[in-house]
């Protein structure tokens, strides 16, 4: 279900025609976010720590109408609710788009995710099982400690999709994950995950991104 914003009565209807003319209306933030007791819970119960982040980030974004929000046909519409697409790699190499809708009971989105996964890595070439603008595109990038993160990317009505970037968990001491790391290695040391988030600024602003930053960090610490 979709609902059009009314331009008449929205009270960021200046702030969309504002930005919706910039040649280049969107902003960026990236930062490390604290995934010790996630990471943690993952490792102990043997369930998959990729899963976990992108659940957590779907489920802290919608419950925010401003991240919940799209263009169609040059109109602010806001959807109940925002499903996940990300990015699987392949043996071969390359990488494949999937689709799963977003379900706030973890149990059912980790098998859906597993399922998707898997079709995904049995297909090959870029099919895109999803063409709808009620989603979030994500992507992993692993091995990377990234301080930023940009994205490419088209005009029309998909360019108001965030884009959500993971790259490779650390410890806060700064010593790089071995291949058998398991969880917190010493009292007060955590374990960090850099994240980043491409927004259009006509739909949202600082204080819906800091609400998204802070909302995920409550739900992966109640792993």
């Amino acid at each position: 279900m979709k609902t059009f914003i009314n331009l008449e009565t929205w009270n960021r209807a200046e702030h969309y025609k504002l930005f919706k003319q910039y040649e280049v209306p969107f902003w960026s933030v990236s930062a490390n976010i604290d995934v010790t007791h996630a990471y943690r819970w993952c490792k102990e119960h043997g369930r998959s720590f990729a899963i976990v982040y992108h659940w957590a980030s779907a489920k802290a974004i919608n419950e925010i109408d401003a991240l919940k929000m799209r263009i169609e046909n040059d109109l602010p519409v806001l959807f109940d609710t925002i499903h996940v697409s990300t990015t699987i790699a392949r043996p071969d190499g390359t990488f494949g788009f999937t689709f799963m809708p977003f379900n706030a009971d973890f149990e059912s989105f980790d098998k859906a995710f597993q399922a998707e996964a898997d079709r995904v890595k049995a297909e090959s070439g870029l099919k895109s099982p999803y063409s709808g603008i009620d989603v979030l595109y994500y992507t992993v990038l692993r091995k990377v400690k990234f301080t930023m993160m940009e994205h490419a990317h088209g005009l029309g009505d998909g360019a108001a999709i965030p884009f959500l970037t993971f790259g490779e968990s650390f410890l806060e001491n700064g010593k790089a994950l071995g291949a058998q790391a398991l969880g917190v290695q010493a009292p007060g040391v955590r374990r960090l995950l850099p994240h980043s988030l491409r927004v259009h600024h006509g739909l949202v602003d600082g204080q819906h991104v800091g609400r998204y930053y802070e909302r995920l960090d409550e739900i992966l610490r109640d792993f």
